[in-house]
């Protein structure tokens, strides 16, 4: 019962819109959230417990592409997150350190940062990597291999293999999956990364044995990979594409490519270069936002100052609603060298915040009178700038 009271925590925490069955988390805790549990526990101690179908919808993507999203019943989430908690220690035992992505204490700043580190131990020619399809080309004969290494309870994998294998209920369609598992499911990351970590342990043992890929450094969060070496790219993408093709997945051609440090990568929403510093006569390796992760917090900003809501938010709800993007974005990107695209977005964020206070109280232009100086930072707006902590410099 201490298992499912913290997966419903969770669960709750998130508040996540209702499953196929439409009971959102509100009606249960109306009727009892111990009820609740209590008869989900009798279920799983009898197993008869039974997943339901998924209900799918579809996310713009920055590319103008839809990225499908599997919302699971409330039920299923408690279920699998009360799994994922069981389960998860077991294989992080397993999983090696160079991945970053959905695991317990490791985070994009470490991976980020693990980049840094070997682009200035010289491993400048970097292969960028991207899986087609993986969430929806995992093999589930592959996948069900991998969980039985580590479980040997019966009903734990009926589960998981009943999840992978759930209806997926779109518009007046069912379609039931024969591979890849739904993007939002709570247990989906963990999967993730055991089917990968197959991936990671033969990269490790190719890298003992084979010549061309010592030094070959390869660093993942979740399924966005990045390789460097010093040697002939070209050799270890090669190598990489046949171990995937192991696992029945296959590189993107569109959007894999070999490159290097000083022509520049994006990576985890960074973008990484290599130049020549004067000051300490030789390349030194910078990072900071990428131009798309900069385009999208300005979206953003002019999302919530857009000229629609000036007569359903305050400038307080503004300025608040500001300073969380403000403190979001910051806490991603502090550790990078991003000090001038800092400064560039916060002059963007005055000027979008100068113009929605002049539509709200009707200037005719917006005036620096009312709102120039620190003005906005006297009515409560956070700096974006002066916020660069240089962790590793």
């Amino acid at each position: 019962m201490d298992i499912l009271r913290e997966a419903w925590r969770r669960v709750a925490e998130n508040n996540g819109a209702p499953g196929s069955d439409g009971e959102p988390i509100e009606a249960i805790e109306k009727t009892g959230v111990y009820k609740f549990l209590e008869e989900l526990q009798g279920e799983l101690v009898e197993e008869s417990c039974r997943v339901q179908c998924v209900r799918r919808v579809y996310i713009p993507k920055p590319d103008g592409g839809r990225r499908p999203l599997g919302i699971l019943t409330v039920k299923d989430r408690v279920v699998q997150q009360a799994v994922r908690l069981i389960i998860e220690p077991i294989f992080e035992a397993d999983f090696q350190e160079f991945s970053y992505g959905y695991r317990p204490n490791r985070s994009a700043k470490q991976a980020s940062l693990a980049v840094y580190k070997w682009l200035n131990y010289g491993l400048t020619e970097v292969v960028e990597v991207d899986i087609e399809g993986f969430f929806d080309h995992m093999n589930h004969q592959h996948l069900k291999a991998f969980l039985m290494e580590r479980i040997a309870d019966g009903y734990i994998l009926k589960l998981i293999t009943e999840w992978l294998r759930a209806g997926i209920v779109h518009l007046d369609t069912v379609t039931y999956p024969e591979e890849g598992t739904p993007q939002g499911g709570v247990i989906s990351p963990l999967l993730a990364n055991i089917y990968l970590n197959r991936l990671d342990e033969w990269w490790n043992e190719l890298g003992m044995n084979q010549r061309s890929l010592h030094n070959a450094q390869l660093v993942r969060y979740a399924d966005d990979i990045v390789i460097f070496t010093d040697k002939d790219a070209t050799i270890t993408l090669g190598i990489l594409a046949e171990l995937l093709t192991e696992l029945g997945l296959r590189l993107k051609a569109e959007k894999t490519r070999v490159t290097n440090a000083h022509e520049g990568f994006d990576f985890l929403s960074f973008h990484f270069v290599r130049r020549y510093q004067k000051r300490h006569g030789k390349q030194v390796t910078y990072f900071y936002p990428s131009k798309e992760a900069a385009k999208n917090f300005r979206g953003k900003v002019r999302e919530l100052t857009k000229k629609s809501i000036v007569h359903l938010r305050s400038v307080e709800q503004v300025i608040e609603n500001l300073n969380l993007l403000i403190l979001g974005w910051s806490n991603y990107f502090n550790h990078s060298t991003a000090s001038k695209t800092y400064n560039s977005l916060q002059h963007y964020l005055e000027w979008k915040l100068r113009k929605f206070m002049a539509y709200k109280h009707q200037y005719r232009k917006v005036s620096l009178r009312h709102t120039g100086g620190d003005v906005l930072y006297r009515m409560g707006l956070m700096r974006l700038s002066g916020r660069i902590r240089y962790i590793y410099l």
